[in-house]
């Protein structure tokens, strides 16, 4: 069995369903919340250093890789006169090559996203239009350009707005001994399962189905007090939320002042008001 949503994500486990959960706790991702949105970060600040200091690494052991077949390797199989084996010197250069390209294409960005993104990279949720907003940053785009310089420059952050009904939850694993999972939003066209774009939801959670963030953002778009088959409250109540987050200051995550209008849109048609008052265009 593999996943509905194309292509396919690596370390697949399984589709996640929306709806009534019983899983809600939150530890400290909350960074606001009332009766129309919510903000959570993304990634906490302990996983977001382990990860800058692995991506660190893995940058300066690729970069000594190639400084040194560059350095030692190709000139002395060019100055060995005996040999003609060119291959060998293909293989090199190849390698040197595809080092450069992984340093570029990987390991550059998720450096450039892991310490410049804004704090937590945060996602809000609107439980009145169903709206989501994600926020973070991107270091460039693998457009072509006829300028060279193009792709030196950091692209801005890459804020967005999306559909809640098209963004459906996908579950991975790490396949570590640790057995952690990670749920994806794969943001599909409407009404289709074609991916357009995967953004990460809830990062390195241990136990391989244990997602109770899933499940509290499930359960705040359809509602706050909602209760299980035996009665019990599934969610906490609204003003204990509230006064946790209240003092929050929205402005400091980079959203643009349309956005942080949007957040406080009650209906759809209060949101088209808002983006005609800014001049957003779909």
């Amino acid at each position: 069995m593999s996943s509905k949503y194309q292509p396919q994500q690596f370390g697949w486990i399984g589709d996640l369903e929306k709806g009534l959960s019983p899983r809600s706790e939150l530890d400290d991702e909350l960074i606001y919340v009332n009766n129309t949105f919510c903000m959570l970060g993304r990634f906490r600040q302990a996983q977001r250093l382990l990860n800058g200091i692995l991506m660190s690494i893995a940058f300066i052991l690729g970069m000594g890789l190639c400084i040194g077949i560059i350095v030692f390797a190709i000139p002395s199989e060019l100055l060995d006169s005996s040999s003609r084996d060119f291959s060998v010197i293909f293989v090199y250069i190849a390698s040197c090559v595809l080092i450069i390209v992984a340093i570029y294409c990987f390991l550059i960005p998720e450096l450039f996203k892991t310490f410049f993104s804004p704090k937590d990279s945060p996602i809000v949720f609107n439980r009145k239009t169903n709206k989501v907003y994600i926020n973070e940053s991107e270091f460039f785009s693998l457009k072509p350009r006829f300028n060279p310089l193009y792709l030196l420059q950091a692209r801005k952050k890459n804020i967005k707005e999306y559909d809640w009904a098209d963004l459906h939850g996908v579950a991975i694993s790490n396949y570590s001994k640790f057995s952690k999972n990670t749920v994806m939003f794969m943001a599909c066209k409407p009404g289709t399962d074609d991916v357009i774009t995967q953004i990460i939801f809830d990062l390195g959670r241990p136990g391989l189905l244990d997602l109770p963030r899933w499940g509290w953002v499930n359960n705040y778009m359809i509602d706050f007090d909602v209760k299980d088959d035996q009665g019990n409250s599934v969610l906490l109540h609204l003003a204990d939320y509230t006064e946790q987050t209240a003092d929050a200051d929205l402005t400091l995550y980079g959203w643009p002042e349309w956005m942080l209008d949007a957040f406080k849109a009650s209906s759809l048609d209060e949101l088209a008001q808002i983006k005609q008052k800014y001049g957003i265009k779909e």
